[in-house]
């Protein structure tokens, strides 16, 4: 697919269009959002590519019944498929949040005057009733088709709705409209919205997602924000692009963001199932924006040092244990203060279990010079609030998961080479990971992948991370105690994975994009398709016996440990 390039600078292109369509709508509606694609074939040969080589037959089939539900058309009669195509919403801030409002206007490109099309729309549908600027037909003929649709002409496109009152708005504003720029960020979908009024559109499903994201806050502190989904043959991909307002709390954490030094990408493991790297002035600025659920495990010692204390930069990685008979959650900080920060890793223990987990400090040994401290890990149901102390509360899948797999796994942690290194596994898990602070060369760091597989980050990276689930869940499965060769079997090895990157330009504006290889979803297509008897079999034995207590029969292998 060919990108277009817009006549303004990015930034400049989606402020002009934000600000014309602010200054000379109609009061009574308020522009939401426009969806651009290069064309309708552009699109629908993406997801067909992208649904073949990921065993994904669904996906082609989601994206056509969107855009046929959204361009609101019986047909592509008089329809040019190759030029680009829009769709814009409104939403009418009298009314009620419905199934209406906000309301689509599709703009498609024709072949013709328009004759074609409207003759497709008298055939399909036996009512039609002039209107001022366009025909309204009703009682269609197929009741897969929208039971009423606006439709107008003009400079050859339809602009088509099912809401009289938005095609309204829309033909107001149509020169804007067919002729705005593009947008200059990369995609086969390309969504240019304006951040305060979707924040206000979410409502209640942004709260849902608050317990990890503060979706509301998120989106309020940009100035502008687009997005865009990619599909092809090798990956599906979503990228998101926004400039922070200015003084705002997303601004300061823009500003504080930095690339990490390049040494520090050589310390993430190339068998690593997820990996993590980025660097932050001041990492508590995040948390404006995380949810409500917190868990200590991450970054245990951030509240017992100072912040000043920690370099910036932060590496997270799950990787297979060196007897590949286990898991281990590994993470390093560069310290400014190693003195405080040692300090701070011998005061971890916690009497009380507010968010129900509970450390409790063992002997610690030493490695050469460095000193390691050790914690058993115990989780414990957190209580049901101040009304019912004497009851715990029903126990979350969340928590029921991490009771499964922290069993028999210690937090272990030392300052060594001027990094803080923590590791949550199986005991004398850390000893190994040292090695990660030698960082040693490799050809093909994570960073330098990111940016190759995905071009909308370019420059430099401030925050990096891969994920390869398929071969994360072929891998739990092959440590299982009670595990048989068939069980293998029937699971592939992974793909390609995921990557997710954040960079940001010269002026401050944000991009993020998250990308799954094909292969990858192909893999766990597969997983789930033939393998999911075996996971739920070995899953319910594996809990089974964690909850019972019953250590696995002789041989069988110790089971995995995050």
């Amino acid at each position: 697919m060919t990108t277009r390039h817009s006549p303004f600078p990015g930034g400049a292109a989606l402020a002009a269009l934000l600000l014309m369509l602010a200054q000379g709508s109609r009061a009574e509606r308020l522009f939401v959002g426009i969806l651009e694609a290069d064309s309708y074939q552009s699109v629908i040969y993406g997801a067909s590519a992208f649904s073949r080589v990921a065993d994904l037959p669904i996906a082609l089939e989601m994206v056509s019944a969107a855009l046929a539900k959204n361009m609101a058309l019986p047909s592509l009669t008089g329809v040019s498929v190759q030029d680009a195509l829009r769709i814009v919403q409104s939403v009418d801030p009298a009314l009620p949040l419905t199934a209406d409002n906000p309301a689509n206007v599709a703009i498609v490109p024709l072949a013709d005057n328009g004759s074609a099309l409207l003759g497709a729309f008298a055939a399909a549908y036996k009512k039609r009733t002039p209107l001022a600027a366009a025909t309204l037909f009703e009682e269609p003929s197929d009741t897969n088709l929208v039971p009423r649709v606006a439709v107008a002409i003009a400079n050859h496109h339809a602009l088509a709705s099912a809401s009289s009152a938005a095609l309204a708005w829309a033909w107001e504003n149509r020169s804007r409209l067919v002729d705005a720029p593009s947008q200059s960020i990369p995609g086969t979908l390309r969504v240019l919205v304006n951040p305060q009024r979707l924040a206000d559109l979410l409502g209640t499903r942004s709260e849902k997602a608050s317990t990890i994201l503060n979706v509301d806050k998120l989106l309020r502190d940009f100035e502008t924000f687009s997005f865009a989904l990619s599909m092809d043959g090798q990956a599906l991909a979503l990228t998101v692009r926004g400039k922070p307002r200015e003084q705002s709390a997303l601004s300061t954490l823009a500003a504080s963001l930095r690339p990490p030094r390049e040494r520090f990408w050589l310390g993430l493991p190339d068998d690593a199932f997820f990996a993590s790297l980025s660097a932050c002035g001041a990492p508590t600025l995040w948390d404006a924006y995380l949810g409500t659920t917190r868990i200590r495990l991450l970054r245990p010692a951030a509240e017992l040092a100072p912040p000043e204390a920690f370099g910036g930069e932060r590496l997270l990685y799950l990787a297979p244990t060196p007897d590949k008979k286990g898991l281990c959650f590994v993470q390093i900080e560069p310290v400014t203060n190693a003195a405080a920060v040692r300090e701070a890793i011998q005061k971890l223990h916690t009497p009380e279990a507010k968010d129900g987990l509970v450390l409790k400090r063992e002997a610690p040994r030493r490695t050469g010079d460095t000193q390691i401290e050790t914690y058993g890990i115990t989780l414990q149901p957190p209580a049901a609030g101040a009304g019912a102390a004497a009851r715990s509360a029903d126990p979350s899948t969340l928590f029921t998961l991490m009771s499964l797999f922290l069993k028999q796994a210690v937090l272990e942690t030392a300052v060594a080479n001027g990094c803080l290194i923590t590791a949550i596994g199986p005991a004398r898990s850390l000893e190994h990971e040292l090695s990660s602070l030698s960082f040693p060369e490799k050809p093909l760091t994570l960073n330098r992948k990111i940016s190759v597989q995905d071009t909308a980050l370019a420059g430099n990276l401030d925050v990096g991370s891969s994920l390869h689930l398929a071969s994360l869940l072929r891998y739990i499965v092959s440590i299982m105690p009670g595990v048989k060769p068939e069980h293998l079997r029937v699971l592939p090895v992974g793909g390609d994975g995921a990557t997710f990157g954040i960079s940001q330009s010269a002026d401050r504006t944000l991009t993020a994009s998250l990308r799954f290889e094909a292969n990858e979803i192909a893999a766990l297509q597969r997983i789930n398709r033939d393998g999911r008897e075996v996971l739920q079999e070995l899953f319910f034995q594996m809990f089974a016996s964690q909850m019972l207590n019953l250590q696995p029969p002789p041989g069988a292998g110790v089971g995995p440990k995050p």
